[in-house]
């Protein structure tokens, strides 16, 4: 299986679009430590962060580095979702987040995810952050009903999100 980043395990990879939705839609899930909580408020013991990549048709990986920046700043936990499609970097966090934050707080929260996915370069992305159960027009180009179907089954299947750490 592919590893994309030596921070995050790879736990499933489609690297070729599955099946009939949006313009060549497949996830990938990978999982981190996180230390902090799916509200951003510290831990005290590292937890798993299980998160889906979707991917569009041309699996663009240039989006790693910019998760990898998210991680780094402590601004990945609250993510389910993560993707890139027509150049556009979309990130869908829990849906508690705006309410868990403050409105002033995620407000930030969002400057900083879009501050980080602009470093300069060639590689700078619009950024599109929204809640997961609202993921209109973005990430996958197909009608919501399908989108939301398939973005529920992943964090089902997956228990996307912040989990405990099981002992081996």
């Amino acid at each position: 299986m592919r590893q994309y980043s030596p921070y995050f395990k790879t736990l499933h990879d489609e690297v070729q679009p599955t099946g009939y939705l949006g313009s060549g839609t497949h996830y990938s899930i990978f999982r981190s430590i996180a230390w902090h909580g799916q509200s951003l408020e510290p831990l005290n013991q590292g937890v798993f962060h299980d998160f889906a990549v979707i991917w569009d048709e041309d699996h663009d990986t240039r989006i790693i580095p910019v998760i990898e920046h998210l991680y780094f700043q402590g601004l990945l936990a609250p993510a389910l979702f993560v993707g890139e499609s027509k150049g556009l970097f979309t990130l869908l966090t829990v849906d508690s987040l705006v309410n868990d934050l403050g409105q002033d707080a995620y407000d930030a929260y969002a400057a900083s995810v879009a501050a980080t996915a602009q470093p300069g370069g060639d590689d700078s992305w619009p950024t599109n952050i929204r809640c997961y159960s609202r993921p209109e027009g973005c990430l996958i180009d197909d009608t919501e009903a399908r989108v939301a179907l398939y973005l529920n089954n992943l964090r089902e299947l997956w228990s996307l999100g912040i989990n405990p750490i099981q002992p081996v």
